[in-house]
């Protein structure tokens, strides 16, 4: 079996593409979140979501899009000066793909190659559970009730920091970091993930070609912020 794991893909569908045409032979995605803001194609990134059953948690970016779009009356009228990315993802959606995106659980628990699993965005804020005590308490109060199992292996996202941490030789947590967009001190662009095959975790980059999105991305006018993050995210100079 193989499973294809991705993260923090941020309405960047062309990164989305391109790692499904390296990995298509997938058989089953699990995605710890945030789908949608900071990039410029939310509504094809919900729609390639859902056309592959793609098995999501719910991130915070997430429920900051469905939060615009359930308060702002007027989110095309607000001038560029006060429009975050966003109200800009929240315009682009409409009352299905919010209801979609406010129906992510929090946490998944699920079985891979006799293996028990648990998925959810983010430990604590941008935190990393460094003990095995740490692990056992976050899956008590996260995955109530617990399965029959415990719990070997967690699956965040939201650092956008690819890594496997070992807690003992039976517990790990993986971050498959994010498919969009790096860290102020990372400037790498490629496209970040992971796969399970027969239970072995194999972390993944793949560089891809970013001249359609960059394009999009040059095309948007929002607070001078959060275009300075746009450029930077996306090596736009």
């Amino acid at each position: 079996m193989k499973v294809l794991i991705i993260s923090d893909v941020h309405s960047n569908i062309h990164a989305l593409e391109a790692i499904w045409s390296e990995e298509k032979d997938s058989d089953v995605i699990y995605c710890t979140g945030d789908l949608v803001d900071y990039g410029p194609f939310p509504k094809e990134v919900l729609d390639w979501v859902r056309a592959h059953d793609v098995q999501c948690t719910q991130g915070n970016h997430d429920r900051w899009v469905v939060a615009c779009y359930r308060n702002g009356k007027s989110l095309l009228a607000l001038p560029a000066a006060e429009r975050a990315w966003a109200h800009h993802n929240a315009a682009l959606l409409d009352r299905e793909d919010i209801r979609y995106l406010e129906q992510l659980p929090q946490a998944l628990s699920f079985e891979l190659d006799g293996v028990p699993y648990g998925m959810v965005h983010f430990y604590q804020k941008y935190e990393e559970i460094v003990s095995i005590h740490a692990y056992v308490q976050f899956c008590a109060e996260t995955f109530a009730p617990l399965p029959t199992e415990p719990l070997s292996r967690l699956i965040f996202g939201h650092t956008h920091r690819q890594a496997v941490r070992y807690l003992s030789d039976e517990i790990l947590w993986l971050n498959p970091g994010s498919a969009s967009y790096r860290r102020r001190d990372d400037p790498d662009q490629s496209a970040h993930y992971a796969t399970i095959s027969d239970g072995v975790i194999s972390l993944k980059r793949l560089s891809y070609d970013m001249e359609p999105l960059r394009q999009a991305v040059e095309g948007v006018r929002l607070m001078e912020s959060e275009m300075l993050s746009a450029g930077r995210y996306f090596g736009i100079r």
